[in-house]
């Protein structure tokens, strides 16, 4: 029976595919317009899903895949093209992997239903990111390509010669707008998002210098001053050697 997850009603369509990367559909299919660089991280299915949709009158921009055997990691995405061979879906390399999937492996899918976004705050796991001059430039017009974002998931952004990862910490969608996803997508279509970007993953905080402990200065000048003047400077030489340690 068809079953659905995530809270959505069963789709009308099989809600498990076998999914391949988009570069080996492409490289099968000859469709040299597909590539991962300006695809970003939509989807393309089956024309009987878009079929069997538009038959019942449902909306098909939006939709939300897993990985049935780890259904912790669900992510949110839009359609590229509905021209899949019946049967099967093709991702972004790198979405597969954030699913754990393999060429092949079979996915779960389902409509969803997520607010136009408003807000979305990203953090670069590397400074290399601020090292590119235009680096802000560069996250919105990749976005450009993008149907949806997920918070919790990681995004590429590609300067020509690297590629750079960002984690979605944290999506706001426009209220009043219904949102089965509860706070964790928003749309992307003909939206003008407020970007954050904090500090990458590399950049740790630095520690405070440590400071003498007042307790162990002051059982020290205690010491010297209860010994006789024979053991003054041993003393003295102990509570200097602790300081340095400290």
């Amino acid at each position: 029976p068809t079953q659905s997850f995530g809270g959505s009603p069963p789709p009308p369509f099989p809600p498990r595919l076998s999914t391949y990367s988009i570069k080996t559909a492409a490289e099968k299919l000859g469709r040299r317009d597909w590539s991962e660089l300006t695809q970003g991280n939509k989807i393309v299915l089956p024309q009987r899903v878009l079929s069997q949709l538009q038959g019942r009158s449902l909306p098909y921009t939006q939709f939300q895949i897993c990985n049935p055997e780890c259904k912790q990691q669900r992510l949110y995405t839009g359609p590229l093209d509905f021209c899949a061979a019946d049967g099967e879906c093709y991702l972004p390399a790198w979405m597969m992997r954030q699913l754990k999937l393999k060429e092949g492996g079979t996915l779960s899918v389902a409509t969803a239903q997520f607010p136009s976004g408003v807000f979305a705050r990203f953090q670069p796991h590397s400074s290399d990111f601020l090292d590119v001059s235009n680096h802000y430039y560069l996250l919105l017009k990749t976005l450009d390509h993008f149907a949806c974002l997920t918070a919790g998931s990681t995004i590429r952004v590609t300067d020509g010669s690297r590629t750079h990862l960002l984690d979605v910490l944290e999506v706001r969608g426009k209220p009043g707008q219904s949102d089965a996803s509860r706070g964790r997508a928003i749309d992307l279509t003909m939206v003008e998002l407020e970007v954050d970007i904090r500090p990458p993953k590399d950049q740790q905080p630095k520690k405070p210098a440590a400071r003498p402990q007042p307790e162990a200065a002051d059982a020290a000048d205690g010491a010297g001053d209860a010994a006789g003047d024979g053991d003054a400077a041993p003393a003295a030489d102990e509570a200097a050697a602790s300081g340095q340690e400290e």
